[in-house]
């Protein structure tokens, strides 16, 4: 806390954030090891305030004495800035859960590119034909310490290691759309065999192109697509901040219902499959399980300290940083929609005719003010019969709340997604969800 005692010679209150991230990793292009790399960042976000001016200074280093030259330039911004007659003050001290965040021990990116050359030489024996477009293998840990004038100084740290896998087949004329899969483990254990499994399977359902028709339908969600059109079109409107600037169109639907009986949605920074779990926002307010949608019904914000001031409500602790600009916003730890009972493959099988996505492109042009989406879903594939017969395109278009409402059941698997903001996710099966064909 010297860093603090430093910093009020200068301001009426001062917060420092202070973070280090460091990351290995192996990848591969076009089925052989492209670059094997290292890196470490470490960074302070100074934000002073003085006779309610607010000051703000990014340092990209932890050393303390480029610190305090970057307390210094905060205070001569706050000077520069305009009184703000909402400021709250920062939060005071808090209380915070215990957790058990088992950090990963250090390795070098030699061990990833060891995993990642095995993975290869496997996929090479098992399709010849297919083509790696991209994989990774690698670790990241991160550690975070918030500290402020108000007497909050918590330090918190996590790791995870991941895989994933980008992969294309040409079968005669027939050239796929690109196969995803990937995971994420709180240990070194990757089953990089369940990834490569996945994504071959895909690639021989892709080898049958079928045209999607113009009709309404069953559309299966898988958890990335799911996670990535909900992340763009649907997330932001859970914003405080966008409450009370009358931006959200659930400014006024507390306690009405907004989608689907078989939907629930909460931010759990503590959920048992979340691959680390958060104790405090980037404010250094303690976090919990903050429930917006519950069986259908839409409970409330997500805010963080300055917004609920300005709301009259408390902060739900998730202030977020942006670490570019130094300013704080509001933002999820780890969205979570509860799984239902049946497994995605007992759902199939009972589906006459639908269609399954897997990833949508042009999520992130939704319009997240009016819940408006139109996105393609590529690659997805066709089932009849219960079974998946092959690989097409579709355009999805609507909206959002709409497109929610229409759920008729969720699956009883789930899995962590990092991608799109960090969650937790079933797939989820829309009824007569209105479709159009794409060429491809």
């Amino acid at each position: 806390m010297n860093l603090i005692r430093y910093g009020e010679k200068f301001f009426d209150e001062l917060e420092i954030q202070i973070v280090r991230r460091r990351e290995v990793s192996a990848k591969a292009e076009l089925n052989q090891i492209s670059s094997a790399s290292s890196s470490d960042l470490s960074m302070a976000v100074i934000r002073g305030v003085k006779d309610r001016k607010v000051g703000i200074s990014i340092v990209d280093s932890d050393d303390p004495r480029r610190i305090e030259v970057g307390i210094e330039r905060a205070y001569k911004l706050s000077r520069l800035s305009d009184r703000d007659d909402n400021w709250p003050g920062f939060p005071d001290k808090q209380r915070y859960k215990d957790v058990d965040n088992e950090i990963l021990e250090d390795v070098d990116s030699d061990y990833f590119v060891n995993r990642l050359t095995i993975a290869l030489k496997d996929i090479s024996t098992r399709k010849p034909d297919a083509i790696v477009v991209g994989a990774e293998a690698g670790a990241i840990w991160t550690s975070s310490r918030v500290m402020n004038s108000n007497g909050i100084d918590v330090e918190q740290s996590d790791s995870l290691s991941l895989f994933d896998l980008v992969m294309m087949g040409r079968y005669g004329d027939v050239v796929t759309p690109s196969i995803f899969d990937m995971e994420l483990r709180k240990d070194y254990n990757l089953n990089t065999d369940a990834v490569i499994d996945s994504c071959l399977k895909k690639l021989d359902y892709a080898r049958v192109v079928k045209r999607a028709n113009k009709e309404n339908a069953v559309v299966i969600l898988e958890p990335f697509a799911l996670a990535e059109i909900l992340q763009f079109a649907l997330y932001p409107a859970f914003s405080g901040e966008r409450k009370v600037k009358g931006t959200s169109l659930l400014s006024k639907r507390i306690g009405e219902r907004v989608m689907s009986e078989k939907i629930t949605i909460a931010d759990d920074p503590f959920h048992d499959m979340s691959v680390s779990k958060i104790i405090a926002d980037d404010e250094g307010v303690a976090t919990r399980r903050n429930v917006l949608v519950d069986n259908g019904i839409f409970k409330g914000f997500l805010w963080n300290n300055y917004w609920a001031h300005v709301a009259g409500v408390e902060s739900t602790g998730n202030g977020t940083r942006s670490f570019k600009s130094g300013a704080m916003g509001i933002g999820a730890h780890n969205m979570v929609m509860e799984n239902g009972k049946r497994s995605i493959d007992d759902i199939i099988a009972d589906i006459d005719h639908g269609y399954i996505a897997t990833s949508f492109q042009g999520a992130h042009s939704s319009n997240p003010d009016t819940g408006a989406i139109s996105v393609v879903a590529n690659p997805a594939f066709v089932i009849d019969n219960g079974e998946i017969v092959g690989s097409t395109v579709f355009m999805l278009s609507g909206n959002i709340y709409d497109l929610m409402s229409k759920v008729v059941e969720v699956s009883g698997d789930m899995r962590p997604v990092f991608m799109m903001g960090r969650g937790v996710y079933p797939h989820v099966v829309i009824d007569s969800a209105g479709i159009a064909p794409v060429s491809r």
